[in-house]
């Protein structure tokens, strides 16, 4: 079985992690009061270096397009948090880009010179009539937020596409021999697209799900893709399917076309949702993982508490035999450098130590493989 982080896709030029931040802020423009979301977006970002630079960081380094987005969609319901009530005043940075709608400072002599300047016409007049029109309709505060959300899904969608030619690198996953299942937080359709030039079917259980915790596939398919965190071509629909008795959250595919409303678990803190399928995906991931006696991770930085709880369940199981991690940081994180919190625990749990709750525990030891590469060489050396 394979367990798939967003490093599983980088060989297939797709951006991650601080290049998504640069690519998603140039498709909104750099601050054009033309489009004040991209004038916000850069506001968020400009406002996150500040902070970290304050705390000894590097102003050069631009923060990961999750934490931007968790702090896009945390401002757009600032009134609501509980801690705005010992919030005086926001950052000012973020105040001038949202507010108070109104004219710019040069709106002014602008309409005035369109009426009595050196060049002033009817088409003078017309222009600048039109941007103080633009300027005054346009929205602020929490409704520029839940705009900027939005775009930057929007945008999200066009940084993920991937290209046929860039992912036959995959082969050798969608090929592994006794292929339980492949387990996937990307959003991409690399595993999809991988399966398709190779003439391999494959399914994603949504098709098949009633609404409860139960997740079936179909038979005489060769790849079984779970997507925990929902993918590009999903949309979230509130109705009655015929499955169904009641109203509820549903995820279905478009068409095999990318959603102009994709259904994606995206941000940092908690990607545990408790409405449509989600959970009950992570609970056939439970089940898989009951089945999976060698386990392959690619590119995932063990940052998701619930996919680390799954994780735990396994390897104190007594089918867990042999774990691969493949990650190009491994090597730093080997090295004195601060790793992942969870890595060190999986390290622990290779050489013969137990964990779980209330007592130690000691099982034979657990092979494990460590991989400081990309996904493409990682893939090649244990399942080419």
């Amino acid at each position: 079985m394979f367990l798939l982080g967003a490093g599983a896709s980088a060989d297939a030029g797709l951006a991650t992690s601080v290049k998504m931040t640069r690519a998603i802020a140039e498709r909104l423009g750099r601050g054009s009061y033309r489009n004040p979301a991209g004038q916000l977006l850069h506001a968020v970002i400009g406002a996150i270096v500040q902070h970290d630079t304050s705390r000894g960081g590097d102003a050069f380094d631009v923060p990961d397009v999750e934490r931007v987005f968790s702090a896009v969609t945390t401002l757009s319901r600032r009134d609501s948090l509980d801690i705005s009530a010992f919030v005086e005043r926001w950052n000012g940075n973020v105040d001038a880009a949202t507010g108070p709608s109104g004219l710019p400072e040069t709106w002014a002599r602008e309409f005035r010179d369109s009426l009595y300047g050196e060049h002033a016409g009817a088409s003078e007049l017309q222009s600048a009539f039109e941007d103080g029109v633009f300027a005054l309709t346009q929205p602020t505060s929490d409704t520029l937020f839940l705009e900027l959300e939005r775009q930057m899904l929007a945008a999200l969608v066009q940084v993920l596409r991937v290209e046929p030619s860039r992912v036959t690198y995959l082969s050798p996953l969608v090929n592994a021999s006794g292929l339980q299942a492949v387990a996937t937080l990307n959003y991409d359709l690399t595993i999809e697209t991988a399966s398709e030039q190779l003439g391999l079917s494959f399914d994603t259980g949504l098709d098949q799900w009633r609404g409860g915790y139960g997740w079936q596939w179909r038979h005489d398919v060769d790849v079984r893709l779970l997507k925990l965190h929902g993918s590009l071509d999903y949309a979230l629909h509130h109705a009655r399917p015929r499955k169904r008795r009641i109203l509820s959250d549903h995820l279905v595919r478009v068409n095999d076309e990318i959603a102009a409303n994709p259904a994606m678990v995206f941000g940092l803190g908690s990607k545990l949702r408790s409405d449509g399928p989600f959970l009950a995906m992570l609970v056939e991931l439970d089940r898989l993982l009951a089945e999976t006696h060698w386990l392959t991770i690619v590119g995932y930085s063990f940052g998701d508490r619930h996919i680390n709880a799954a994780l735990t369940r396994w390897i104190n199981s007594d089918i867990a035999d042999r774990i691969s991690i493949v990650n190009p940081e491994i090597e730093k994180w080997t090295s004195g450098d601060v790793a992942p919190s969870y890595f060190s625990t999986l390290s622990q749990a290779a050489s013969g130590g137990g964990f779980e709750f209330g007592r130690h525990a000691t099982w034979a030891p657990l092979q494990l493989d460590l991989l400081s590469v990309g996904a493409a060489e990682g893939l090649a050396t244990l399942h080419g």
